[in-house]
């Protein structure tokens, strides 16, 4: 009889070789030690199913939640909003599912929403840019103040200008002696044409410079940003999240943005502020909302765990990243705020001469 191979036999004395004893031992740990993993996993998946402790009893609807956003998977708004979901699921463990409903400039899920179930189990995750498109559109499908409940901030944004690393520029000023030296074709600004925020802002970069910039249109930040790595374009200006991982690849320089403070994660781009251009101290934002019937009870719940996830380190670190703040906020700050930033921009859109289109 052998045990370990040919090489080991049993002693005389029947009692097995120390290579056996070991393997023994050792066939006995891992045993224990999978016990173990799996008693540890049924606590994990336990968690995963009942609300965490930190929770407490939640308000909102023991199914699966939904959170709309108007663009597609990928881009800013989808990244924060599957940033809170996989937070929103850790906490209330159930499911969060992100649902992608492109179009309407980021303004879809507010429409899907203004008739959607009032219990809490579908919210919308809007721009602040993409609520602006009610003040240039004429057929807006409905009114983001009357016609549904704002939860809460979830992050705030600048816009940035970017510059092709084919120009050799570093700064704002040198970019602008750089414009000044050549023709016509130096003063191209892209910007993405679908949004009517952008455009206002380009208008508002070039009354401010006194640049004589044009406006060249573009349908997505996508090819904005190849043109510019390209050396088609000379310079864009869009949301940062669309810029600072490229800015960071070297694909475009970075130049300016429009906050009123630099980035966190990259302190070396100055405001408009700090280069003393006029009119440029602004801020965008992503906000939830519900059905306006939504009751207070589920409003004031949603509010809560917002206010939970935005405090959360981790999480803060990761949008962070992406160029935004957390920025969590009460029902009725937010409100007080979409008001504000409405009234802003309509007078933005009439100084940039924008009339409503169909």
């Amino acid at each position: 009889m052998t045990g370990c191979g040919a090489s080991c036999t049993l002693r005389s004395d029947k009692q097995p070789c120390e290579a056996v004893r070991m393997t023994r031992i050792l066939t006995s740990r891992v045993l224990t030690r999978r016990r173990s993993l799996i008693g540890a996993g049924s606590l994990a998946a336990g968690l995963v199913l009942a609300p965490a402790v930190v929770s407490g009893r939640s308000a909102l609807p023991d199914k699966s939640l939904r959170i709309v956003v108007g663009f597609v998977a990928g881009g800013g708004a989808d990244t924060v909003a599957r940033l809170m979901a996989r937070a929103l699921q850790r906490r209330l463990g159930r499911y969060v599912v992100v649902e992608n409903r492109p179009g309407s400039a980021g303004a879809n899920p507010g429409e899907l929403i203004r008739t959607g179930p009032p219990d809490g189990s579908m919210v919308a995750l809007l721009a602040s840019n993409s609520l602006a498109c009610k003040l240039s559109l004429k057929n807006f499908p409905y009114d983001p103040v009357t016609d549904i409940a704002p939860l809460g901030l979830a992050g705030t944004f600048p816009i940035a200008f970017a510059a092709s690393p084919r120009l050799g520029v570093a700064t704002f000023a040198e970019y602008l002696d750089w414009l000044n030296k050549g023709d016509a074709t130096r003063r191209r600004l892209g910007n993405t044409s679908s949004d009517a925020f952008i455009e206002v802002l380009g208008h508002a970069i070039n009354r401010a410079l006194n640049a004589g910039l044009q406006i060249v249109p573009y349908r997505g930040a996508a090819p904005m940003v190849n043109d510019l790595a390209d050396g088609r374009l000379p310079a864009a200006v869009t949301a940062v999240t669309s810029f600072l991982q490229h800015h960071r690849g070297g694909r475009l320089r970075l130049l300016m943005t429009s906050g009123s403070r630099p980035l966190k994660v990259a302190p070396e781009v100055p405001t408009a502020r700090d280069l003393g251009v006029d009119g440029l101290d602004m801020q965008e934002w992503y906000g939830l909302f519900a059905p306006l019937s939504t009751p207070r009870e589920i409003v004031d719940e949603w509010n809560r765990q917002l206010e939970a996830v935005l405090t959360d380190e981790d999480i803060v670190s990761e949008m962070a990243q992406l160029g935004l703040d957390a920025a969590p906020a009460t029902p009725e700050a937010t409100r007080a705020r979409l008001i504000a930033h409405l009234a802003d921009w309509k007078i933005r859109m009439q100084e940039a001469g924008m009339t409503p289109t169909s």
